[in-house]
């Protein structure tokens, strides 16, 4: 049971001393080959525990007999206990601090309002129904057997668990509400010692108070305790010295699911702490807290949460990528070993001309699949979904193919990049801002990981082995946010040089070929940008847009050498290729997606990473790569190719640049900088004057990514740079050339 969970996300390796309170492996199961040996998100036992909250809540009344005993039929691993004192200093099983919610207590007892329940004695308590209102509030699930259902005692409903748990189900216990009851914790203790449960391996007990588990800890010094934890209660401390101070008497957190970010997790499993968020209910909620490497889950519906653990799964969203007018690749990543089924069509609900696709998911390739579907039709929405084929769960998807050739079709797109460094980690709120635009396609211009950045993911940075890298896609892809966007519209990757190490040289690089392998994994790309590891293509938007993707790091000599005829970025096959692109397209805007900018100095003295030798900085520096770029440039200026867009990111702020490089008058090019979606803010710097740049907007400091539209009817090209939370900050159109 639960063993395909933790080949995917990598548990065990985090070693579990056989001292500590949650040792023992209820499931034993292997390592994962996927696991990079240091990550924090992944669990620190060797099985996820399922824990019914309030027992099986969404199918019977909570905290009745039926509610525990349904809980343990679907195998939950802990039945969880709210816990409240009566009038006569009795423990109860029961989640408010009234009566009058799960009980018909306000017809028993009409003149008691507001029917508190320390004010009603267990006899009183006793003579309630608590399953009735389950059958009027959920008709559909309204059972017969749930009429005249009574409230447990703690010590009844332990007995129970223990009776019906056959020993193999666990007891979770939260004491509700201590400030209202003297003594609960007393009387908590004396229970647990009464049923002989306080010693059991698989016991809990929790509390939002922190006085009321301190107390715990000196009544039972060995007893494991969960802090729980409301967003109100962690908002503005940091998540590290907070743990960090409870690690004192805390075995364990339990965070509001929303809580929970790679950050969270990090803080907790440093200080060994287990993470058990609440109240996960849906299985898309629940994947993506398994995606981030929790313990366990409080959920409603344990059925749900064990079948997933039971099987391989969809573990980190789906993508498609790469689209053209005629095909798409289609991308998913499972927890383990498994074939995925991919079905795709016009129709949302897949009822008509479905066309089905199948892939392997492989350790070698971290469970991650491509497919390619061709035969399609242009400028038509489609809409796919994908599942481990041993699993119910599947994860929906849609793109838009590209217009017919020659055809004139309006188009958005955003673009961005800079994701995941220094310190700037998911939760990213671009994406969603991207996603609400409903764009066309999605141009993610580099640096879609930071491999050489310290993140939960990699403690110890840099990434060298392979493992490691896949773990920063991983980690990257823990936001729902880049899920939303990545599952709405088709997705254009290219790299930079943190898909690596920052401001690398792809052949005298070491880890070229590990970076280049991971990013490979992790994102859909056509077999012809991959193809000899070359990833340059053009993609086209019918006749509106042709999009010409560079690969700026693959062939380029290293930044320190001086620059000159013998020093290259792009390569004399890829430079020849850019300008045969340009000199064959006839489409009204040529966008050129470099992953580094031309005036903007980037890298360091005698050192320059991107086009510009910064000599304006410094007369003395001989590097950078200018005499390529003035071929591109004099190129594109003598054959007179109009409507030229360079679109980048890397810099982390946001510039908009028209250039002037024959000194003419008019302008020749554009660039388009957006920039960061997560990464350090910077601010805009004197640009490098060689061919002739200026500025039409400059702003730093603020996450932020593009929008760029296409409008042929009108001639005209429109860019935006937007916020994280996407409000826009800069609007400006081109007239288009004829």
């Amino acid at each position: 049971m639960k063993k395909s969970l933790i080949a995917g996300l990598a548990c065990l390796s985090l070693a579990v001393t056989s001292g500590a309170p949650y040792a023992v492996l209820a499931h034993p199961i292997e390592t994962s080959a996927t696991d990079n040996g240091q990550t924090t998100l992944r669990p620190l036992t060797s099985d996820v525990a399922v824990i019914a909250h309030r027992g099986a809540s969404a199918y019977s009344p909570e905290h009745t007999l039926t509610a525990y005993k349904q809980a343990m039929t679907m195998k939950a691993d802990y039945v969880e206990f709210d816990l409240q004192m009566t009038k006569d200093g009795q423990l109860i099983a029961l989640h408010d601090e009234t009566l009058a919610r799960t009980t018909n207590a306000k017809e028993l007892y009409p003149d008691r309002a507001p029917w508190r329940v320390k004010d009603f004695t267990l006899e009183e308590i006793r003579r309630l129904d608590a399953g009735s209102w389950f059958n009027k509030a959920y008709p559909d699930k309204a059972k017969t057997e749930y009429i005249g259902q009574h409230v447990p005692t703690l010590e009844e409903a332990i007995e129970f668990v223990k009776k019906h748990g056959n020993g193999k189900v666990g007891l979770y216990m939260e004491t509700k509400a201590p400030s209202v009851y003297p003594g609960m914790e007393e009387k908590v203790i004396e229970i647990l010692k009464k049923t002989n449960v306080l010693d059991d391996e698989k016991l809990f007990l929790e509390s939002f108070s922190e006085e009321s588990l301190r107390k715990l800890k000196t009544l039972a010094p060995n007893v494991k305790l969960i802090q729980l934890y409301s967003g109100g209660m962690l908002a503005g401390k940091d998540v590290y010295q907070e743990f960090k101070r409870i690690s004192d008497y805390a075995s364990g957190v339990g965070p509001s699911k929303e809580l929970v970010v790679p950050k969270l997790m990090e803080a907790a499993h440093q200080n060994q702490f287990l993470v058990h968020p609440w109240t996960v209910n849906s299985q898309d909620d629940m994947v993506s807290l398994l995606s981030l490497g929790v313990d366990g889950e409080f959920t409603n519906n344990p059925d749900l949460l064990d079948d997933l653990l039971d099987k391989p799964f969809i573990s980190h969203g789906v993508a498609s990528g790469d689209i053209t007018d005629s095909s798409a690749i289609l991308w998913a990543r499972t927890n383990g070993k498994a074939n995925v089924k991919f079905e795709l069509s016009t129709d949302s609900s897949f009822k008509d001309n479905t066309i089905v696709k199948t892939g392997r998911a492989n350790v070698e390739d971290d469970y991650t699949v491509n497919v390619e579907v061709t035969g399609l039709k242009a400028d038509t929405r489609y809409f796919y979904r994908a599942h481990a084929v041993s699993s119910k769960y599947s994860v929906n998807g849609s793109f838009k193919t590209a217009p017919q050739e020659n055809s004139l079709k309006p188009m958005t797109m955003v673009w961005g990049g800079d994701t995941g460094g220094q310190g700037e980690i998911p939760p990213f709120k671009s994406f969603k801002a991207m996603a609400a635009l409903n764009p066309d396609f999605f141009l993610f211009s580099g640096d879609t990981i930071y491999a050489d950045n310290k993140t939960p993911a990699v403690p110890n940075p840099p990434s060298k082995t392979v493992q490691d890298f896949w773990a920063k896609y991983k980690e990257n892809r823990t936001d729902a946010g880049l899920r939303s966007l990545l599952q709405k519209t088709g997705t254009y990757s290219i790299w930079d040089d943190h898909e690596v190490t920052n401001d690398f040289s792809g052949p005298s690089q070491e880890l070229t070929p590990t970076g280049l392998r991971a990013f490979k994994d992790y994102w859909p790309i056509s077999e012809e940008r991959s193809q000899a590891d070359k990833l340059y293509h053009k993609y086209s938007w019918g006749n509106t847009m042709d999009m010409i993707i560079l690969n700026n790091r693959g062939y380029r000599s290293p930044n320190t050498q001086a620059d000159g005829p013998d020093k290259t970025m792009l390569g004399d096959e890829q430079l020849k290729w850019l300008e045969q692109m340009l000199l064959e397209s006839d489409a009204k805007v040529k966008l050129i997606a470099t992953s580094v900018p031309i005036s903007v100095p980037t890298g360091k003295a005698n050192s320059r990473d991107g086009w510009a030798n910064a000599n304006q900085i410094n007369p003395n520096d001989q590097t950078g790569y200018e005499y390529e770029f003035k071929k591109i440039s004099d190129f594109i200026i003598e054959k007179g190719i109009k409507n030229v867009f360079f679109v980048t990111t890397d810099v982390h702020f946001a510039e908009i640049i028209k250039y002037d490089a024959n000194k003419d008058g008019k302008t020749d090019y554009n660039e388009l900088i957006s920039g960061p979606i997560g990464a350090v803010k910077g601010n805009p710097g004197t640009l490098d004057p060689t061919f002739g740049p200026e500025r039409l907007y400059a702003e730093g400091n603020f996450f932020n990514y593009g929008v760029f539209k296409v409008d042929p009817a009108r001639k005209q090209a429109t860019v935006e740079i937007q916020d994280e939370n996407g409000k826009t900050h800069f609007s400006h159109s081109f007239q288009l050339e004829d």
